[in-house]
């Protein structure tokens, strides 16, 4: 395999041209192209001595850059970078009012449990009537009777 690196009329590098079957390779070497591999770490357009090619260091590639100017945003940049801040503000405002309902809602159930107090006989059964028909999908009139008959048991 053989490149050839060709350069133009000022000696400038221009491209290069691989050949990967070596009897393809032009003999006589074209009059602007050499065998020889521009050296790494050359800033700038390479150009070709006769023998070497020569750039220019990375400090004297960066004092030719143009220097980089500030772009005002426009007046939609302006208006999207609004309702972005103010999106972002009112998610987190939100997140914070969901976790104070949620920390408010523990509180209650915490203060539920503390509150209840020990069952007394004439009101233990009643508590022991409620309690499974409220989690369970009986009727409120068949929940009113069970009640009702269950005291009047206990009074007998």
């Amino acid at each position: 395999m053989t490149v050839l690196y060709f350069y133009d009329d000022n000696k400038a590098y221009d491209h290069s041209q691989v050949y990967i079957d070596d009897t393809q390779v032009p003999n006589p070497l074209p009059a602007n192209a050499t065998t020889v591999a521009p050296e790494q770490g050359l800033y700038g357009i390479p150009k070709w001595t006769g023998t070497t090619w020569v750039g220019i260091t990375r400090d004297e590639w960066l004092a030719q850059q143009p220097e980089a100017k500030p772009v005002a945003p426009t007046i939609d940049q302006q208006f999207q970078a609004q309702l972005a801040l103010q999106m972002a503000t009112m998610q987190k405002n939100q997140a914070e009012f969901n976790a104070q309902i949620l920390l408010q809602l523990v509180d209650t159930k915490e203060a539920a449990v503390t509150q209840t107090t020990p069952a007394t006989p004439a009101t233990s059964a009643v508590t022991s009537t409620v309690a499974p028909a409220a989690t369970s999908a009986i009727p409120t009139a068949t929940l009113a009777t069970q009640t009702a008959t269950s005291a009047a048991a206990e009074t007998k």
